[in-house]
């Protein structure tokens, strides 16, 4: 089991409800932005340290993997060459503070991310756009962080008028992510079962798309195809 906490937040479980029973309507695309005025790391570059956590996110919420990724950033901060620095994308010649990703899935569903320690704008907001209203989750807003935006387009003629349009903040069961996290564990640990929810593979699925992205980041934002693993059945 790998401690990727958003995956038990109340909210990102919720979400998982909602977006797969087609409430949204036919979905379109999803966007993240996760920025904040720090921590810099000096081992990883924006991307590593935040992308992790929307991605596992989006990749829930759909139930896919991504099958096509690209990346392209820009580094302020840590160029090459500078103490204590170890150096991750050498095209970009240091470790980009600043990502722009974008993740496609095999429905041609395709998901922004971006990431930034270099914004004092702190932001940890995601959401799923669909034809019938748009799923948003924003850590931020700690009294309402999981809502639905209804509303969708109207033609009239060679025109478009927008209808329907309503906010709806969606009920959570209580729970801190991180308590459930350690309940889930000790529960496989006495039943002896795997987490499905956030096994060893789903960590290494992760760690896949952030390495692909990494290869699209250092070739300027070449689209690059995320392989498979092959996940035996029982996990």
């Amino acid at each position: 089991m790998v401690d990727h906490t958003y995956l038990f937040h109340p909210a990102v479980e919720r979400g998982k409800e909602v977006v797969q029973s087609g409430r949204l309507g036919e979905l379109r695309y999803g966007y993240a932005a996760r920025t904040h005025l720090g921590p810099v790391r000096q081992d990883v570059d924006a991307m590593w340290d935040l992308a992790i956590h929307d991605i596992g996110i989006f990749n829930t919420w759909l139930g896919q993997l991504p099958v096509e990724v690209q990346a392209t950033g820009k580094v302020w901060l840590q160029r090459a060459g500078e103490p204590k620095s170890k150096i991750q994308n050498p095209k970009l010649e240091g470790l980009a503070d600043f990502v722009q990703a974008i993740l496609t899935y095999p429905t041609g569903f395709q998901a922004l991310l971006h990431l930034c320690w270099l914004n004092p704008d702190k932001q940890r907001r995601l959401g799923v756009v669909g034809t019938q209203g748009t799923l948003i989750f924003d850590e931020m807003l700690a009294e309402a962080p999981l809502t639905l935006q209804h509303g969708y387009l109207e033609q009239e003629g060679d025109r478009f008028t927008p209808a329907g349009q309503s906010r709806e903040v969606l009920d959570l069961e209580p729970g801190e992510p991180l308590k459930l996290v350690c309940d889930r564990f000790l529960n496989s640990v006495r039943c002896a079962q795997p987490s499905r929810l956030s096994s060893g593979w789903v960590g290494a699925q992760l760690v896949q798309i952030l390495s692909c992205l990494s290869q699209s980041l250092q070739q300027g934002g070449n689209p690059v195809t995320v392989p498979q693993l092959p996940i035996p059945k029982d996990s």
